[in-house]
């Protein structure tokens, strides 16, 4: 009798759960997945038929700049109205983890060791590197550095996103800071780098543009003679101008002083609507599938290794060009002072961009 009773409750324990498994992994969450997204209209042109057609999901994608993006996350923390934040990188996503899910995406390990989820909370997939775009028939002396940035000859004719919203500002702003500071090989922040930063907010002349595309497409049509940028936004600028016969007037310059290149990738939002298929997009966009994708969209950094990633050889990396190892997890910790100090000195210039039309 004893152990027809031990046999009987095993076999309800067993029951129990079997049905509470399902409910808990079997979560109906229809068949759409929202992600806030700062990527280039270019990419998510390819990336939602290529994610909908591995997955059988829809997505929706809702574009915003990268610091609006921010912002609503945090304004939506009790009730998020997305599944998945890609505005930014993995910089941002550390800034305030409890707004993410941990999450690591089963390709993970699939990635060179530097490069991999380490943090727990991003799907890297992707990097970027901020350049310098300038008119080569307007622009009287070549670019190359952002030292050249500093000629009197430029005052007023500089595009530049704020970088207090636009993420691609901003780090052009970072880079900028270590780049011409005292000790930039140790990605050092001094007063140097800060002299240079304000000297070159005066070369705006008052105005930023109000929104990054603006940058290239200004550069090109000759309203402004250079721009600072992102890789993406104008390797896919170049490929469009090259499809129309145009392009000879532009060049994009990795600025000599040195570059930084930023991991990127999605992270899954805290307490988001579809958890579930959140996961399948990080899944599914850390992929070699989605990668062998990727690399054929003009300006995508991916970091697996596969064929036809000719992205270093499009924007002049050689051996010669300097590259500083200021990791995410190190903007994450100094992205609040230096936001601090710029917006400080945006203020006393007096420097706006004009509304959107």
């Amino acid at each position: 009798m004893k152990k027809f009773l031990i046999l009987l409750l095993s076999l309800v324990m067993v029951m129990g759960l079997t049905a509470c498994g399902p409910k808990e992994e079997a979560v109906d969450e229809g068949d759409t997945v929202v992600v806030y997204t700062s990527s280039a209209q270019e990419v998510l042109d390819v990336l939602e038929p290529a994610f909908e057609k591995a997955t059988g999901l829809d997505v929706e994608f809702i574009s915003m700049a990268s610091a609006e993006g921010y912002a609503r996350l945090v304004a939506e923390k009790d009730d998020p109205q997305a599944d998945v934040y890609s505005c930014g990188g993995l910089a941002e996503i550390l800034t305030d983890t409890s707004l993410f899910q941990e999450y690591k995406s089963p390709h993970n390990d699939e990635l060179p060791e530097k490069y991999r989820n380490n943090y727990g909370y991003c799907a890297t997939n992707s990097g970027s590197t901020h350049v310098i775009f300038y008119n080569t028939d307007l622009c009287p002396f070549e670019i190359k550095s952002y030292a050249d940035l500093l000629d009197p000859r430029l005052k007023g004719h500089i595009a530049i996103a704020d970088p207090l919203k636009s993420n691609s500002a901003y780090y052009h702003i970072e880079t900028m800071l270590v780049d011409m500071g005292k000790d930039p090989a140790n990605i050092s922040i001094d007063d140097q780098g800060w002299d240079y930063v304000r000297k070159f907010l005066e070369q705006l002349d008052g105005k930023f543009v109000n929104s990054s595309s603006v940058t290239y497409k200004g550069v090109e049509s000759g309203e402004y003679w250079v721009g600072c940028s992102w890789d993406t936004g104008v390797m896919s600028f170049l490929k469009d101008l090259k499809a129309a016969g145009k392009g000879n007037n532009v060049k994009v310059v990795l600025p000599e002083e040195g570059v930084i290149t930023k991991l990127g990738g999605p992270g899954l939002i805290a307490n988001c609507k579809h958890p579930n298929n959140g996961k399948k997009y990080l899944d599914y966009v850390t992929s070699k599938e989605w990668a062998e994708i990727a690399v054929t969209i003009p300006g995508q950094v991916v970091l697996l290794d596969v064929p036809g990633n000719t992205y270093y050889e499009t924007l002049g990396f050689t051996d010669a060009t300097k590259t500083w190892d200021c990791s995410s997890y190190w903007t994450s910790q100094h992205k609040g002072e230096i936001v601090s100090q710029l917006q400080t000195i945006i203020e006393e210039l007096g420097v706006k961009a004009p509304p959107k039309e």
